[in-house]
């Protein structure tokens, strides 16, 4: 999304998602999650055809610094940033060389602070 035509909202939401959730892809790095994924986010996937629930802590494990991969480099393209009052809907795409994902963010804006509160996903096989 160009900046220029974004409300101050949408850019608040693109550079925290950019600031934290992207980079804590990128570095591994569960503390940058925590400041963007609130404490009661979750993940729903399904595996296998049944629908699963993923915490903030088990998700932050996933990305845990001992299972960096240097070699690996992500990208974040958003596609979209769509607000209502104080809940927004987030379109982007987040991958490197192994995975890519679509991923559907819903945040609330909390004590004034934009969270992620829920994500779904589709992976796209590379």
């Amino acid at each position: 999304m160009k900046e220029s035509n974004m409300t101050v909202d949408q850019q608040i939401i693109q550079k925290a998602i950019l600031a934290y959730y992207h980079a804590g892809h990128a570095q591994y790095d569960p503390e940058l999650y925590r400041k963007i994924l609130h404490p009661e986010w979750k993940l729903f996937q399904i595996v296998e055809g049944n629908l699963e629930e993923v915490d903030r802590d088990e998700f932050c494990d996933w990305y845990a610094p001992e299972k960096f991969d240097p070699g690996l480099v992500w990208e974040t393209d958003i596609f979209s940033i769509d607000i209502t009052g104080d809940v927004a809907a987030v379109k982007l795409s987040i991958q490197n060389q192994k995975v890519k994902y679509i991923d559907y963010l819903n945040l609330m804006k909390i004590d004034r602070k934009w969270w992620i509160v829920h994500k779904i996903y589709h992976e796209i096989q590379q």
